[in-house]
């Protein structure tokens, strides 16, 4: 990677950690010989910058770096938060291909992952997205070290009192490190100020920022449920174009998620309501008012977390006479179909509803993998209609081994 031509991007949401991986990236480079003065980092959101953020400014600092610093050889150029930048594709595709130089750039807009970046781009990048800390990220930053799968009588209720932490704060690095509640707390509504104004108001030129406030903490209360933009226009009193437009800025900025219903009809997908998940549970933590502890929907967003950063080629809900979670695909079909129970599952009577979800997709998805993940310590195997369901207590399920 760090030998190709191939421009590497680091996406995710501010304060995940992006500019982090650079400073590892730049350290990695100081260890194989490359000299300080041979990389460039520069962050697009210093306020110096604001004045003049453009594609000018760009030439200006890359010819400036040449002159004044590194005249000739191989250059290492870290570029952070490159999308404040207007038309920054262009400058780097002909950057990179005229000169001997090797590009790194981060930003918190999904939109640096999608196929038009590509295009833009001439397929010559590697993607990689960053989000916040993992669980079993989080247990290293608490200096807890991996438990084996079953958990012994000194580990369960440090095991237990992590997983708790970790579901009422999320993972952002700098809010696990902190040492106190209030500062946590002073830290997550920081994050959420900075990406409501400078990744959604201030990119989309928006000027009504209250109801956009309004709607972004109505979704991260939400997490965990179904949602429609016509049910969201109709409760905000906006335009059907204006709540799809503010739900698709929430999502490319990284604040929410949305997992769509599962239909190989495009026309059925999008006829279907979708489901709505806080990118981060400390974010959804700071915006709920009541502070109400609905650990179904906070226990299966962990889960979405999961499943997010894995390498999926889709993951979606699907519904008939009963709900199925999540139907994760890989390649053309659902893998795996995954039910989250808030409760312990030691008989088949004690998760009803999910025992009896799965039990109308034993023929639509025969194939596919069955998981209950429970909020309890015990690994079963249940059979139904002579097909396998495995139980996997939450916090191993979130180590994701």
């Amino acid at each position: 990677m760090l030998q190709t031509k191939d421009i590497v991007v680091l996406v995710g949401p501010r304060r995940a950690g992006k500019t982090t991986v650079l400073f590892q990236v730049m350290d990695a480079l100081k260890i194989t010989g490359v000299k300080p003065e041979a990389m460039l980092h520069v962050n697009f959101e210093e306020p110096a910058f604001s004045p003049k953020l453009g594609i000018a400014l760009l030439e200006e600092i890359y010819n400036s770096y040449r002159e004044n610093i590194f005249p000739e050889g191989k250059a290492y150029l870290f570029l952070d938060e490159i999308q404040n930048i207007d038309q920054w594709e262009h400058w780097v595709r002909a950057r990179n291909d005229t000169e001997n130089i090797k590009i790194f750039i981060t930003g918190s807009s999904s939109r640096l992952m999608s196929g038009e970046l590509g295009t833009l781009l001439a397929g010559r990048h590697l993607s990689f997205k960053v989000f916040p800390l993992s669980f079993k990220e989080f247990l290293r930053f608490e200096g807890i070290a991996l438990p084996n799968q079953i958990l012994s009588v000194s580990e369960k209720p440090k095991i237990h009192h992590a997983l708790n932490k970790y579901l009422k704060w999320g993972g952002f690095p700098e809010v696990v490190l902190a040492e106190e509640d209030y500062r946590r707390e002073l830290l997550l509504r920081q994050y959420f100020d900075d990406i409501l104004f400078k990744d959604v108001a201030m990119r989309h030129h928006i000027r009504d920022v209250a109801s956009l406030r309004n709607l972004a903490v109505h979704l991260l209360t939400q997490t965990g449920s179904l949602i429609s933009a016509q049910r969201i226009a109709k409760l905000f009193g906006v335009s059907l174009d204006l709540a799809k437009a503010y739900c698709s800025y929430l999502q490319e900025a990284f604040l929410i998620g949305f997992v769509p219903y599962y239909s190989q009809k495009v026309a059925e997908r999008n006829r279907n309501p979708q489901k709505v998940y806080a990118v981060d549970l400390g974010l959804r933590q700071v915006a709920s008012l009541a502070h109400s502890a609905d650990r179904g929907h906070i226990i299966e967003t962990a889960v979405y977390h999961v499943l997010m950063q894995k390498m999926n080629d889709g993951i979606f809900y699907w519904k008939q006479e009963q709900e199925i979670d999540f139907a994760v695909r890989k390649g053309n079909s659902i893998q795996t179909l995954v039910q989250v129970f808030n409760g312990s599952t030691h008989t088949l009577e004690e998760a009803p509803r999910e025992l009896s979800a799965f039990e109308f997709t034993m023929e639509k998805f025969l194939k596919a993998e069955k998981i209950i993940v429970a909020s309890n310590d015990v690994y079963q195997s249940l059979y139904k209609n002579n097909k396998e369901i495995k139980i996997w207590p939450l916090w191993d399920y979130l180590i994701d081994r």
